[in-house]
């Protein structure tokens, strides 16, 4: 398995799974969490992501004004793809989530019923906080539904033989 492959696949099942997300939402009382998700709620849920996000946000930031208030998609889009690098080492996170991209993270905002942030951005960091934590578990889902869907290239990935990637 190439990278480029492994990612070109990744981003087509991901772009896959936010168009159906809406199903596993209506099905969520029905579906266990699989391990990635539950691997990533409790990186969600720890210190270190708030202080990643926290970081990935003031930098995307850094040389604009900033008032914390309707926050551009563009700002969410930077720092989305920022944390990424910030995704604990030593368990399946860094391995098996690919980076996010433009299309995936506004994909996962409409599947939740977001206004469209186009205009007038996220209102405040409470919202842009629960944004970035939307998207990071609906990949996580992808990446579940990967490992369910094709074992081989979700073990591979995980034994760190492909390094998933959004740049080919």
């Amino acid at each position: 398995f190439g990278s480029s492959r492994y990612c070109w696949r990744l981003i087509c099942l991901n772009r896959l799974c936010v168009r159906s997300f809406h199903s596993l939402f209506i099905m969520a009382d029905l579906v266990e969490p699989g391990p990635i998700v539950r691997e990533m709620e409790d990186w969600l849920s720890s210190g270190d992501f708030d202080s990643a996000w926290r970081e990935c946000y003031d930098r995307a930031c850094r040389g604009q004004g900033r008032s914390d208030r309707n926050i551009s998609q563009d700002i969410l889009f930077q720092t989305a793809i920022d944390i990424h690098g910030s995704l604990p080492d030593g368990g399946k996170l860094p391995s098996l989530i690919p980076e996010p991209d433009a299309e995936f993270i506004r994909g996962a905002m409409e599947q939740i019923g977001a206004e469209d942030m186009r205009e007038a951005g996220l209102r405040d960091l409470e919202h842009f906080e629960a944004a970035l934590v939307i998207v990071y578990i609906q990949l996580a889902h992808c990446a579940d539904l990967l490992a369910n869907q094709m074992p081989e290239v979700s073990a591979a990935a995980a034994a760190g033989h492909l390094v998933p990637s959004s740049h080919g």
